[in-house]
């Protein structure tokens, strides 16, 4: 049996277990997945141990993405460009790394009926999240991306990384007003996660906003209820770009593809 899981702290309330198991199920592939409980200062250690007692494959979420990066052995082109990486992959006695976060909000983007092209957008966060979805946001063309992060130098520092090559990129301060309005915001922070207030602009919700968290929940999100309080009625939490960005890391470990049709709705219910 194929041994997997996923790693963060916390990681309790996470669904990956669920998704892959119904992925082996689909496919005839017998795999074990489980959530455990990692944190930043043990990192290295509990992955080497996994890893050493037969683990092929690791997701990696919250707060690790990026010491992720920092420990794979070859990274991907866009884990590279990223510094983010939510899977780890052994194969040949290495650890390569690949980020699936993109890609798998892309999907679900596409099949929530959200246009990117000529789009407003503005992406809450300059953490892990946030590094792993920019190159394949830019990627669609968008009238505009703005970065707002409580700590402003650390969304300085993301937006100049792009600012040569991606001139729609830019950055807006947290407590101050938009100058136009937004089309799409998205929530990258771990803010509801852990419990915490989240800071944005006053008017960044509009009448036409449209609004997707990163995270997701058995219940509204908090920034969700925040955006729905302020009149937003399209509002969707982060399940979907969770069950496709699983269907690729899922892909990378088996080499086959599982379908996805109907597994959202059957976790949601």
């Amino acid at each position: 049996m194929k041994k997997f899981a996923v790693i963060g702290s916390p990681i309790k309330h996470s669904l990956s277990p669920q998704i892959h198991t119904l992925f082996g199920k689909r496919l005839g592939i017998q795999i074990s997945y489980e959530a455990i409980e990692v944190k930043r200062a043990e990192f290295k250690a509990k992955v080497d141990k996994l890893l050493n007692d037969g683990y092929l494959g690791l997701n990696v979420t919250l707060p690790l993405k990026e010491m992720a990066f920092q420990y794979s052995d070859i990274n991907s082109e866009e884990a590279t460009f990223t510094e983010s990486v939510n899977t780890l992959n052994i194969k040949n006695s290495s650890v390569f790394g690949e980020t699936t976060d993109g890609q798998g909000l892309l999907l679900d983007l596409k099949d929530k009926g959200f246009r990117l092209e000529g789009s407003r957008v503005v992406l809450l966060g300059s953490g892990g999240s946030a590094k792993s979805i920019i190159p394949s946001l830019l990627s669609n063309n968008l009238k505009s991306l703005s970065v707002a992060n409580r700590t402003q130098n650390k969304a300085e520092v993301l937006v100049n990384k792009y600012k040569d090559t991606s001139p729609e990129i830019g950055l807006i301060e947290v407590d101050k007003p938009v100058d136009s309005e937004v089309d799409i915001v998205i929530n990258a922070t771990s803010a509801g996660t852990l419990k915490q207030s989240l800071t944005m602009p006053p008017n960044i919700f509009g009448p036409t906003t449209r609004v997707y968290d990163l995270s997701y929940s058995k219940d509204i999100t908090p920034f969700n209820l925040l955006a729905q309080k302020a009149g937003i009625k399209d509002t969707y939490d982060g399940l979907g770009m969770l069950v496709n960005q699983a269907a690729l890391s899922f892909e990378i470990w088996n080499e086959i593809r599982p379908d996805i049709e109907g597994i959202e709705g059957k976790l949601r219910s």
